[in-house]
Formats: structure tokens, C-alpha cells, sequence
């Protein structure tokens, strides 16, 4: 168009025209100074949600790392407790078995005894 290749068409800058026409004046001071508030205060409230969102975000991700320690200490207890349980019933085990094994010496000796009795009474 600008080497004269191309015709102008002239539709197209008309409605150029229009469009550009419907511009505001930016040579008047508080048409300008109005469109720059405008605009700050559209900027100053993506910049507070954006900020509101991050911090929603953090929260969320503290909140889910404690959520996730308790659980852990919850858990490490429940451990604990149950390693507790098992050495108690370890223990009364020990105790069963060294019962066993006392009634199993006491009638050894009693069975002697008795064999020692029989041979005294055999001797007599």
C-alpha cells in the first residue's frame, strides 16, 4: 500500500477513523490524571488478590504440613504403645514358662522324693 502496489481501500481507513476518533482527548491534564487513577486502582486490586491468593495458598500448605505431622506423632504413639504391649505380653510369657518350669521341677522332686520314700520302705 505504501509502495502503491495496493489500492486504498477506503472502508478500511474510514472505519480506522472512527475508531480513532472515539479516543479520549490525553492533552487535556485531568482527563489524563483521571484515566492513570483508573487505572492504579484496577492494578492496585489485581495486585491485592494476587497477594490474597498466595497467602491463601500458604496457609493451606502450612495447614496440611501440621496436619500431616500430627498424624505422624499420632501414628509414632500408636507405635510406641504397641511395642509397650508387646513387651508386657513378652513378659508374661517369660512368667507362664517359668511357672511351667517350676511345677515341672516341683514334680521331679516329688517323684524322687517318692522313688527315695520306696527304696526305704523296700529296705526295711
Amino acid at each position: 500500500m505504501a509502495a502503491g502496489k495496493v489500492p486504498v481501500n477506503h472502508q478500511i481507513v474510514y472505519h480506522l477513523q472512527d475508531a480513532l476518533n472515539l479516543l479520549p482527548d490525553l492533552s487535556d491534564h485531568v482527563t489524563t490524571q483521571s484515566f492513570a487513577s483508573s487505572t492504579n486502582d484496577s492494578m492496585l486490586v489485581v495486585y491485592l488478590s494476587s497477594l490474597l491468593r498466595s497467602v491463601i495458598a500458604l496457609h493451606a500448605l502450612v495447614d496440611n504440613k501440621a496436619t500431616i505431622g500430627r498424624a505422624e506423632m499420632k501414628e509414632g504413639e500408636d507405635k510406641e504403645k504397641d511395642k509397650d504391649k508387646d513387651k508386657e505380653e513378652d513378659k508374661e510369657r517369660e512368667k507362664d514358662k517359668d511357672k511351667e518350669k517350676d511345677k515341672e521341677s516341683d514334680r521331679e522332686k516329688e517323684k524322687d522324693k517318692k522313688g527315695v520314700d520306696e527304696s526305704k520302705d523296700t529296705d526295711k
